[in-house]
This record gives structure tokens, C-alpha cells and sequence, in this order.
């Protein structure tokens, strides 16, 4: 089987390239650098002659503009990316019956606090990356054998100027920083080594359509944070508690809980809770260090 992962340098395709070659796959990848190949994801041609050279069974796409303010200065950049661009891939997937896989966000719900959304849920475009977003769902799927993965990933990336938000936190504590946490932003994240290996073995389901990919839990950012600095033993005392929508004029989605209950149907086992999803990310943070010694 030859997969064709685009993304694969940032914080989700790392992991995947990991998992992934660790399965019995042929592993492509496609990126703006450091890959097998080069693309520009906002050029159809570059786009389509990885496509043909490679000719690959799945195709795996990671790449998105998940900047809210970027996607809100420049929408037509930000359609390119996430909409544009996933447009191709399916006419390609519906052209070749090649399976397409698109991450997708659960950037769509609002003024629910801990409520768990189901794949069938309304939801709602308050800003211009949940509606490009939401429009490569829509050409994702006009391919037959699309799946759709709506999740919320934290892990690491290991890029010195572009810290994800697990890696901020723990410099942050570390240094005894001064951060802000919001009490009513609420997620169900999950680990991306967690979410790779979920997503290779929904792969081995065949199944196609829209599937939440999360923890059971919903927690608030500022609960994760909590969790998060008792695993590794850091010090909050220099923590506040802030909103998400203070000082800020850009619609956010606040209420991004998924449920799971259909991929663990499919699956046959439980998703990860909060108690795991930190486990986990402690773990590799803990091999990455072994790593560099």
C-alpha cells in the first residue's frame, strides 16, 4: 500500500511519519521542505505532479492555515490552503478511487460549554478558518471514498520558533512565566501519537465519511493546563484564570467537545480520557529528552 501523506513536517505528520513506518505501508511524503517532495499546496500543478508521480493508494492531507487571525486578514489565502487545495486531491481520489483521509477541525461549535458533538451536529461558521475549513469537508467529500477527521491535536514540534501550545506551556512554566488560562474555551484534544495510531487502524476499517477523532473528556484549556503541570511537576503559582474573548474582536468557536461514540463503535475500543492524553504526552516528552542525551 503506498500512502502519499501531505504535511509531513508539521506537528501531526511527524507523528504520522513515525507511526506510519512503522506499519507495513510505502511512505511518501510532500511538504514545503524537508520531504521526498516539494509542493506548494496553493499551486494546483505542484500539487498534482506529486499526485501522478507517485500515483498512491491513500492519500493523507495535514496541511491547513490553522492561524485564526491569518485565515481572518486573508481569506482568498486561507480558501487556497484549506479549501482549494483539498478540492484537487478529491477530483484525484474520485478520478483514481484513491482513498483520501483530510484532517479536518472541530473549530464549529459555540456557547455549549462541556457538550459532546456528534458528527451530525449544526455547526456554525463564526469565523474564515472554520469556513474553509468546513468547505474541504464539503469537496472532501465529493469524493466516495473520502474520510473526514474532525479533532483537536496538541503534541510537539520541536521547531525553536514555532512552539505548539504544550511546548509553550512547559517553557512557560518552567521559566515561572506569567500566563493566562481560559476557564471557558473547552476541548476534547488528543495526543498526535495517539491520534496516528487511531487513524491507521480507522484506515484498516475501510470506512469513509465524517468520524470525531478526541478524548472522552471535555475539559476547559485552563483544566488541561492543570493536568498537564501536575504530571511534569511544574509550578502554576504565577497562572491566572482570563477568558478566550476578552480583548479580542475575532469570533471564536468556545465549545469544541466531540463524541466519540462512533469511531469506538467501528474501532471496537475506547478513546483516550484526559488522564491518558497528558500520560502520553509525557512520554514522548520524556523519550525526546532521552534522545538528545
Amino acid at each position: 500500500m503506498k500512502v502519499l501523506l501531505f504535511g509531513s513536517t508539521g506537528m501531526l505528520g511527524q507523528a504520522l511519519v513515525i507511526e506510519l513506518k512503522k506499519r507495513n505501508v510505502t511512505l511518501y511524503t510532500a511538504s514545503r521542505e524537508n520531504a521526498d517532495f516539494k509542493v506548494d499546496f496553493a499551486n494546483k500543478d505542484s500539487i498534482e505532479t506529486v499526485l501522478y508521480k507517485v500515483k498512491p493508494d491513500v492519500i493523507i492531507n495535514t496541511v491547513a492555515n490553522v492561524n485564526l487571525q491569518e485565515c481572518e486578514n486573508n481569506p482568498s489565502i486561507a480558501y487556497m490552503i484549506n479549501a482549494r487545495a483539498v478540492s484537487i486531491l478529491a477530483e484525484y481520489s474520485l478520478q483514481h478511487s484513491t482513498y483520501l483521509i483530510q484532517i479536518s477541525t472541530d473549530h464549529y461549535y459555540l456557547n455549549d460549554h462541556t457538550k459532546l458533538h456528534d458528527e451530525l451536529y449544526p455547526v456554525r461558521l463564526v469565523n474564515e478558518y472554520a469556513r474553509t475549513k468546513y468547505a474541504g469537508e464539503c469537496f472532501a467529500l465529493s469524493s466516495p471514498k473520502s474520510l473526514i477527521i474532525r479533532t483537536n491535536i496538541v503534541g510537539y514540534r520541536n521547531k525553536t520558533n514555532q512552539p505548539t501550545f504544550v511546548e509553550w506551556v512547559i517553557k512557560s512554566l518552567t521559566n515561572k512565566e506569567s500566563i493566562t488560562l481560559f476557564n471557558d474555551f473547552y476541548t476534547s484534544s488528543i495526543s498526535v501519537t495517539q491520534l496516528s495510531v487511531i487513524l491507521y487502524d480507522l484506515l484498516m476499517k475501510n470506512v469513509y465519511g465524517i468520524f470525531n477523532i478526541a478524548s472522552k473528556n471535555v475539559f476547559s484549556k485552563q483544566q488541561f493546563v492543570q493536568a498537564l503541570s501536575e504530571k511534569f511537576d511544574l509550578d502554576m503559582s504565577n497562572s491566572n484564570t482570563g477568558s478566550i474573548h476578552k480583548n479580542t474582536q475575532l469570533m471564536r468557536a468556545d465549545s469544541l467537545g466531540l463524541n466519540v461514540e462512533k469511531v469506538e463503535h467501528v474501532l471496537g475500543y475506547e478513546m483516550p480520557n484526559l488522564e491518558q492524553v497528558v500520560q502520553d504526552l509525557y512520554i514522548n516528552y520524556q523519550e525526546d529528552l532521552t534522545s538528545e542525551i
